[in-house]
């Protein structure tokens, strides 16, 4: 149950408080979460998810009316200034109402001298000026914009669209629990619209709901997961009873499609976070008889008993830069060295779970990343240190081959951007 001081509060002031918590660096995914038992989630999951969707262009109309830069102000009278820029810009609220509101939230959070500051400059606040500079157009930083078109010149425009669009909610349907045509029928039934995908297990909903009101949700008939996230593991391909090792599994959801889509096999899911509530999810959507959730640090080997892998899929730690319309504040909270950053720690894993793969294993190195750097360019660093490797074709119904792997790119209303590399490792002749 919901304390009483989450429920008492209004949307404006707990909204500005995760904003705040956001900006200095906390996931939106999970600043959320901390207030899921609110009445008023709806409402302030899509002030936090449009604000952070907008937040460069909603910066910039309001920096150019303001006398103080956004910046140098107190971080939570700077997150109202934009949750009521973006109530006046994108919900149908009065704007005198959506200004008091803001107004109201300020004093309840002790900024009361800041009032009317943030009423002055909101009365001013012009929704239909048009924003001159890059950042602003296309709702990313610079460095980002630049590496998108260097990366993908034919294709940045569309990515740019699609990072502000709404993410669409795809199910991955559960077929050790249920078949297909069984689960959809479920959903006809309560008359919840859905649309096929090119992949046959998964499906997407018209529109996004709880997943609690889904049908089959307590009996584990389904996962909330994205198209492009479903494909690393159709790539693994084990055999029966092979070791499965889902290495950086956190929060588990790819573990969890591992052992549904393959029951005959044992699958350990390591990652360095502790467990945690969204682990919990997906150890509770389905059987977990051959899923053992562990905690370690996979850059190392000291966690490992000494049998081989089998099978082994990396979802490395990345930028997230193919998931922008699913987590718009990674745009705003990550830099350029973030980037460089991830790509030697993706290096460094590589590195030490080519260790723990069995001779004749396949290791599966996958980011939700579109940056190169991340990808093909690990790829290629890592095939120059090993004399062991044989990168294998893949061939997948979304996406395009690269120079060592397979690349999604981000399709509204679709899928994210994915990477994927196939790596087998072979016997070296003495």
């Amino acid at each position: 149950m919901a304390s009483n001081s989450i429920r008492r509060h209004s949307p404006n002031f707990l909204a500005a408080k995760i904003l705040a918590k956001v900006l200095q660096g906390q996931p939106l995914e999970d600043a959320l979460y901390e207030h899921h038992e609110s009445k008023d989630i709806a409402l302030l999951t899509f002030l936090c998810y449009t604000t952070m969707r907008h937040y460069y262009s909603l910066h910039q109309r309001l920096s150019d009316i303001s006398h103080r830069p956004l910046d140098h102000m107190d971080i939570e009278v700077k997150c109202l200034l934009l949750l009521g820029a973006c109530q006046l810009q994108y919900s149908t609220l009065p704007a005198p109402l959506a200004v008091a509101h803001v107004v109201t939230a300020a004093k309840k959070i002790g900024k009361t001298s800041a009032g009317s500051l943030i009423n002055a400059i909101l009365r001013r606040y012009d929704s239909t000026i048009e924003p001159s500079m890059d950042e602003a157009r296309y709702e990313l930083p610079q460095w980002m914009i630049d590496r998108i078109k260097f990366d993908y010149p034919n294709d940045s425009d569309e990515i740019f669209r699609t990072s502000i669009a709404r993410a669409p909610m795809t199910l991955r349907i559960n077929i050790s629990e249920i078949c297909s045509s069984d689960y959809c029928a479920l959903l006809q039934e309560s008359k919840i619209s859905f649309e096929q995908t090119a992949l046959d297990h998964a499906i997407t909903l018209v529109k996004p709901m709880s997943r609690s009101k889904l049908p089959g949700h307590e009996e584990g008939y389904f996962c909330v997961q994205d198209l492009a996230s479903q494909l690393p593991v159709s790539v693994l391909e084990p055999q029966p009873e092979h070791r499965i090792l889902d290495a950086c599994a956190a929060p588990g959801v790819k573990s969890r499609q591992i052992a549904d889509v393959f029951p005959n096999n044992y699958v350990d899911a390591y990652d360095i976070k502790p467990q945690c509530s969204t682990w919990n999810i997906a150890k509770d959507s389905g059987n977990s008889q051959n899923l053992v959730f562990k905690q370690g640090d996979l850059t190392t080997t000291s966690w490992w008993d000494g049998s081989p892998y089998d099978r082994i899929l990396l979802d490395a730690p990345c930028s997230g830069s193919g998931t922008l319309s699913r987590h718009p504040d990674i745009k705003v909270t990550r830099n350029e060295v973030d980037v460089s950053e991830a790509a030697e720690l993706q290096f460094k894993l590589l590195n030490s779970l080519w260790n723990v793969l069995a001779v004749d294993g396949i290791l599966v190195y996958s980011t939700c990343s579109i940056f190169i750097e991340e990808n093909d360019r690990v790829i290629t660093r890592f095939l120059e240190n090993h004399q062991d490797i044989v990168v294998e074709p893949i061939e997948l119904p979304i996406g395009r081959p690269t120079a060592f792997g397979w690349q999604t790119l981000p399709k509204a209303q679709a899928y994210d951007g994915f990477f994927f590399a196939r790596l087998r490792k072979q016997k070296i002749s003495s």
